[in-house]
């Protein structure tokens, strides 16, 4: 007979409309890290909502949350019940960090920060029946000997074929839209790179076709690494931060049969050797916020470091070694107005971005973008719920919340209409057309059955 005390780990979902729902879903490393320092004496389980009911009469001794802010209150709503049932409710994740009062309305207890490094407490103290109210994890904790996430306690079948990986966390920049730099501070700490290469090897393991998979991807046939999930998603705010580091780490997936891709700035472009070496250790692909194609708006908004390249040469630099684009723009600075839209979409036509997502400009909580529209009176909501780039929560200048929102809608059509996703993706010069046309059309597919 199992005697082990019951921990559910929930990922919460908004509730959205099917037709506006995003078709990509992605596996999540929160919540299977606060698995990984959960000691054996638990059993624990993960449920993730998007895919999943909550089970709100399961057996379970304790409950712990983990929400960005569009997902706070239906958090909010899951904490409400297991509580009704006298479970203890715990929440941590970026909203809770930032708004620990308004998140302790509804639970019994707030982490504050990275989770991971407080749990052992938290646990502790629910044994005692003495959960406090507030459990703060620091931005300095050192990131060597980092747990293994427990992905085994993810079902694969209800995510795209990648594994999330983590090499560094902290950003020095301060852009005014982002938290995290809040959550998780101002300074790069970066795994020890042997830590990072037994991990990926304890996943992968060497590929016994190698070199034919590699020379298959040089031609754009991806296949065998998407039906064998050799597939490596870099979740770092900045993978390229330290390039000596990244070196090193590319050094060793060179060795390994997997293709990868993550977040950078455009300025790698500057640096045709890197580039080549990303290339030849198996990236495929590079998430860059473009954010603005205006200096005066990346200044704005405390990003004027990007501001000093030529996005378009990077774009046909970063090309030429076979790396594609996943490029996102932001909307909604002071002073813009309706033609916006069209000046973005020519510019990701012009440049083939194999894939590309404008979003409105959204002041999240605690972040110096709330702080600044908060005092002007500008902020015109706190419907969390709405917090999710993609309505207008705040009172712009230039054009109307209901333009704002509507060109919003319409460009990303424009983008993933038929006939832009065959001048950008099918003709030649290609770059892993296989894997951008089957992400270019998931979206093509949902914008098609959006509302007008």
């Amino acid at each position: 007979m199992d005697t082990k005390k019951k921990i559910l780990l929930i990922s919460p979902a908004r509730q959205r409309e099917k037709n506006e729902d995003f078709v990509f879903k992605m596996p999540f490393l929160n919540l299977p890290y606060l698995a990984a320092v959960t000691p054996a004496v638990y059993d624990v389980a993960i449920v993730d909502e998007e895919h999943e009911q909550v089970n709100f009469e399961a057996d379970v001794s304790l409950v712990a949350l983990s929400a960005q802010t569009p997902v706070a209150p239906r958090a909010y709503q899951i904490a409400r019940k297991f509580k009704s049932r006298g479970i203890p409710v715990v929440m941590g994740g970026v909203h809770a960090s930032t708004l620990p009062d308004e998140a302790l309305e509804h639970v019994d207890a707030v982490i504050i920060g990275e989770g991971e490094f407080v749990w052992k407490h938290v646990l502790e103290d629910f044994e005692k029946g003495e959960l406090k109210p507030v459990y703060t994890s620091g931005t300095d904790y050192d990131l060597a000997g980092l747990s293994w996430p427990r992905r085994d306690l993810l079902n694969p079948r209800f995510y795209i074929p990648l594994t999330m990986l983590e090499t560094t966390r902290g950003c020095p920049h301060k852009c005014d839209f982002c938290g995290v730099s809040r959550f998780f501070g101002h300074h790069y700490r970066k795994r020890p790179l042997g830590d990072v290469v037994s991990e990926i090897q304890s996943i992968f393991g060497k590929g016994f076709r190698h070199r034919f998979n590699r020379m298959l991807s040089k031609f754009g046939i991806d296949l065998p690494y998407f039906i064998e999930r050799r597939l490596i998603y870099f979740i770092d705010s900045n993978f390229a931060a330290d390039q000596a580091y990244t070196r090193a780490l590319m050094e060793a997936l060179e060795e390994l049969d997997v293709l990868w891709w993550g977040h950078t700035t455009v300025d790698i472009a500057n640096d045709e050797s890197f580039l080549r070496q990303m290339s030849d250790s198996g990236c495929i692909a590079v998430n860059i916020g473009f954010e603005s194609l205006s200096s005066e708006n990346l200044k704005a908004m405390r990003k004027s470091f990007a501001g000093s390249v030529d996005y378009s040469e990077a774009i046909r630099k970063i090309h030429a070694n076979g790396i594609g684009i996943m490029g996102t723009f932001v909307v909604g600075f002071d002073g813009e107005d309706t033609s916006i839209f069209k000046t973005i979409y020519d510019f990701i036509m012009e440049n083939r971005l194999d894939w590309a997502l404008v979003f409105i400009r959204t002041p999240y909580p605690g972040t110096a973008l709330f702080d600044t529209l908060e005092k002007s009176g500008r902020i015109l909501t706190r419907e969390w719920e709405k917090y999710d780039t993609l309505n207008c929560v705040f009172e712009p200048i230039g054009m109307t919340s209901m333009e704002l929102e509507k060109g919003l809608r319409r460009v990303w059509k424009d983008i993933f209409s038929l006939k832009s996703i065959y001048h950008r993706i099918l003709r030649h010069p290609q770059v892993h057309p296989m894997f951008y046309l089957g992400m270019n059309m998931q979206f093509h597919w949902m914008t098609r059955n959006w509302r007008a």
